[in-house]
């Protein structure tokens, strides 16, 4: 009897990419709740809006500096698995567009958002820690959060009060 390899066709061979294949649901769930659960509770340790947002994204930078492993999971592998995972990260992009919808309340009257913003910017601050990690650069994303809250809370606050609460 010959031996099968990979160049064979042995299904054994294949077993562990579909096992990965298989794995990226449950290892996507158990990543993205990690995430929510330090997120919320460093957002809720917070008393003002917007202070809530920079703390979020500073623990969240964090969390990815430190876990680049899950970042990417989160980022880069959810975007490379087709359907399910870009479903799976459009609930990521939706859990961050959320945190910052409450800065609505704080805009002067009369001034327009478009409808779209909380998900713009959460999918720009999203894509910026993919690119860290992808590139092997996860450890910068720390330096990186004071831009990534100026660049959140200025179209709710202004540039000024923006650039104050991210340099905090």
């Amino acid at each position: 009897m010959p031996v099968q390899g990979p160049a064979s066709g042995d299904p054994g061979r294949r077993e562990p990419e579909r096992q990965r294949r298989d794995d990226f649901p449950r290892a996507f769930e158990a990543a993205f709740g990690r995430l929510q659960v330090v997120v919320e509770e460093a957002y809720l340790a917070e008393d003002e809006w917007p202070y809530q947002v920079a703390a979020a994204i500073r623990t969240a930078f964090d969390f990815a500096a430190t876990d680049p492993v899950v970042a990417d999971l989160l980022t880069n592998e959810a975007l490379a698995r087709g359907r399910d995972g870009l479903s799976r990260y459009r609930r990521l992009i939706d859990f961050s567009a959320g945190l910052l919808a409450p800065g609505r309340d704080l805009v002067p009257d009369g001034t327009l958002l478009p409808s779209t913003l909380e998900h713009s910017l959460a999918g720009g601050i999203i894509l910026l820690v993919a690119q860290r990690v992808d590139q092997g650069r996860a450890g910068e994303l720390p330096q990186l959060a004071g831009d990534a809250i100026q660049f959140a809370l200025t179209p709710y606050l202004g540039m000024r009060e923006a650039h104050r609460i991210a340099t905090n």
